[in-house]
């Protein structure tokens, strides 16, 4: 044990201790100071790191590393500009498609308007050495909000959803939830999936047997803002679902959604919820097309923060939260059976509670889990070893 810790302190940098003995170990990045927005996305058995860095008086650049098995590659330029519209909560990703494309959203400003800004799509065919702009994702550049990306593969495509306000110019106007399909280098089957939703909280998308899957905060005429749904089969989606009837009446947008995996037949979504004036963060199981079946696990209930990230593997699911303890803000874990019965909760790191924390984010790869968030305007990423394995 000694040796690890040895190796981890030189190698990877100081492990955290946990409660239960296990070590949260901090993993150094190429990030440079001034940086922020990471995400993970697995490239088949490695993984890749994103994030952005902010440069006084110059542009801003998207980064991306990969996991060589030992320490990260060097970083690779995905893009710069001066119109990067770097946000706490609203960040870039990377997903590599069927095809082993590599595809990367990022937000551009639009107009000087403070929140006028769309996604642009960048494609590498050579797993991230170089880049090339296939535009904007929407078919609309009014100067309104267009942000909180999920992309997920889809035969040999991806398929985008996010969030639209371009009916937000009106002042009667509502944020839409619309999905595209990304083929090659084309932007195709642009539609609607519900015309009315939260206007800032992450969206996050799954690949079932069955099709796809969506969860986002959706928003109704009398201010609830529950977490719901939306499933797409053989070219056809399904009306917006609840997941659950929290019946959290919130007059503004929380930036706070919902995160989703699975593995096999079962589906994992997590959320922060309001319910009766309680804020919590709950963990919903069910199996594929069984959702009333589900069972609803409560992880925190302690004035949590949310902003979950969720993993599934073969043996547990994993979800990631910031919370309070003692007082202090931190970065928390729960792992759950896949019966749904707690087996661990435990505290991975002090953490800011402020926007600059970012939203973290976690994925399964070589038997770690990964966790990445923001830490005094530098990107961090931590590893848990785990015991499972993640779905092929």
């Amino acid at each position: 044990m000694k040796t690890y810790l040895l190796l981890g302190i030189l190698i990877l940098g100081l492990p955290l201790m946990s409660a239960d003995g296990s070590l949260f170990e901090m993993v150094k990045t190429p990030a440079d100071n001034n940086s922020l927005a990471p995400n993970i996305c697995s490239f088949g058995d490695h993984f890749a790191l994103s994030w952005i860095e902010r440069k006084n008086n110059g542009p801003a650049r998207l980064q991306m590393a990969s996991w060589n098995g030992l320490s990260f590659n060097k970083k690779n330029l995905v893009t710069q500009s001066k119109q990067i519209f770097a946000n706490w909560a609203d960040i870039p990703s990377i997903i590599e498609a069927p095809s082993g494309d590599l595809y990367a959203h990022w937000l551009s400003r639009i107009s000087n308007k403070t929140h006028a800004y769309g996604i642009r799509i960048e494609r590498s065919v050579n797993q991230g050495r170089s880049w090339n702009s296939l535009g904007w994702l929407h078919n609309d550049t009014s100067a309104t909000e267009h942000g909180f990306v999920s992309l997920i593969p889809e035969n040999r495509h991806v398929r985008a959803f996010w969030l639209d306000g371009r009916m937000m110019s009106n002042p009667k106007g509502k944020m839409m939830l619309r999905t595209a399909i990304i083929d090659g280098e084309k932007i195709i089957n642009e539609r609607v999936l519900d015309e009315d939703v939260c206007t800032c909280c992450p969206t996050s998308a799954v690949q079932l047997s069955g099709g796809p899957m969506v969860v986002y905060r959706d928003r109704s005429p009398k201010e609830i803002r529950d977490i719901s749904f939306v499933l797409g089969k053989s070219r056809k989606w399904s009306e917006p679902t609840t997941l659950k009837m929290d019946n959290w009446l919130m007059p503004g947008c929380p930036v706070n959604g919902a995160s989703i995996d699975t593995f096999g037949n079962l589906v994992a979504v997590s959320r922060f919820t309001v319910i009766q004036d309680q804020a919590q963060v709950i963990l919903r199981l069910f199996n594929e097309g069984q959702l009333k079946s589900g069972k609803e696990i409560v992880l925190d209930k302690d004035i949590p923060i949310g902003r979950c990230a969720t993993v599934c593997t073969k043996d547990s699911i994993y979800t990631v939260w910031i919370g309070f303890e003692k007082n202090q803000a931190v970065l928390k874990l729960a792992q759950v059976s896949l019966d749904g019965k707690i087996k661990r909760k435990m505290t991975l790191t002090p953490i800011d509670g402020s926007r600059s924390s970012g939203m973290p984010r976690a994925i399964f790869s070589g038997g770690y889990l990964w966790v990445s968030w923001t830490d005094t305007n530098q990107v961090r990423i931590g590893r848990l070893k785990t015991d499972g394995s993640i779905n092929p």
